[in-house]
């Protein structure tokens, strides 16, 4: 278990379309993780890499608004 809080950002229908978003949101890699989910994946980012940024969302890929 890492000592890392990380918080949900949304589920995407494929890992690879939650690391698009993830990029094109200039979030390291080593920052984020996903998790398989029945109908794709979730994921989440590092809290502490987020800070008070905004995310951008083109809606490419996301399978949930939101929260």
């Amino acid at each position: 278990m890492s000592g890392w809080d990380f918080d949900e950002v949304g589920k995407f229908g494929s890992k690879q379309s939650a690391e698009d978003f993830a990029k094109r949101n200039n979030v390291d890699p080593r920052d984020i993780r996903t998790r398989d989910k029945g109908d794709g994946v979730e994921l989440e980012i590092r809290r502490s890499s987020l800070g008070d940024r905004e995310l951008k969302d083109s809606g490419e890929g996301r399978r949930d608004g939101w929260s």
